[in-house]
């Protein structure tokens, strides 16, 4: 694998680039809204921590209740989707036991991003900050905010918002607090797609794998047989990633928790006063 930095025109063959001050054994956690996401979006960068001695982690928050094309699946269609879930992942070396299925509803995980909503129902903060904090996560990937799909927008909140939590001395029965080194987009569809009128790229940093690497994405892909005919274009366009016989998948730094640089606004002050005297 090659791993690159568009920004600073930088290509390594250690995921380094990727994840700045990589140790082995690290876990990483990625959030997939439905249980085929991550391997859509985010599979080179499951393998790619596979392959640096890392141990990837996949939070599947929608049970997939909503995935069914015939009327006749609709009540089979959750646990077949379960079966298919653990199948999918162990094909790209994920276990089952590092598998996490929070069952929420398919198009209804906004309304458990908070702790407690206003019917005093539970949403899932203290599971997800509990989990990240038991497995000692270091970094977590998670879908963009673009609005592809609302369950996405979910997930990405969910990293936004929920797992810096993890870090902090806060609801401490829930764990030990655990450093969260760095945090990754990725997307399904088309977040990070070329805009001639945005300068630069929409997206930070990218994996170009190699043709076995796709070929194990694909037979996972292969999997999701009840998701065939849903998922039958975003599939097609994977062909579109190739380029010199590699194929790209790409994403976007997320930058959480930056403190505030001072000096432009000194810069201005003392102009200011200077100007004032």
């Amino acid at each position: 694998m090659i791993y690159l930095d568009f920004n600073n025109k930088m290509k390594k063959n250690s995921i380094n680039l990727l994840f700045s001050d990589w140790r082995a054994g690290e876990r990483v956690a990625f959030f997939s809204p439905h249980d085929d996401d991550v391997v859509l979006g985010a599979g080179y960068l499951v393998l790619a921590v596979i392959k640096s001695k890392g141990l990837p982690y996949v939070f599947v928050f929608c049970r997939g209740d909503a995935g069914y094309s015939e009327i006749d699946k609709k009540e089979e269609i959750v646990k077949v989707r379960r079966i298919e879930t653990i199948e999918a992942y162990r094909k790209i070396g994920v276990p089952e036991d590092r598998i996490y299925f929070f069952d929420i509803p398919d198009f209804s995980l906004m309304s458990y991003l908070d702790r407690i909503n206003k019917e005093k129902r539970k949403g899932l903060f203290e599971p997800i900050l509990h989990i990240l904090r038991k497995e000692k996560i270091s970094r977590v990937v998670f879908s963009s905010g673009d609005y592809e799909h609302w369950d996405h927008t979910a997930a990405f909140y969910f990293g936004l918002y929920v797992t810096p939590q993890a870090q902090d001395p806060i609801l401490v029965d829930l764990g030990r607090p655990v450093r969260l080194k760095s945090f990754l987009a990725y997307s399904v569809w088309s977040d990070f797609e070329f805009r001639p009128e945005k300068k630069g790229l929409n997206a930070d940093l990218g994996i170009l794998a190699e043709r076995e690497d796709e070929s194990k994405i694909m037979e996972a892909l292969r999997t999701f047989k009840s998701q065939g005919n849903i998922i039958q274009n975003i599939v097609r366009q994977r062909s579109k990633r190739k380029i010199n016989n590699l194929y790209l998948e790409v994403y976007k730094k997320i930058n959480l928790r930056r403190p505030i640089d001072y000096r432009p606004y000194f810069k201005v002050i003392h102009e200011l006063l200077i100007g004032k005297s």
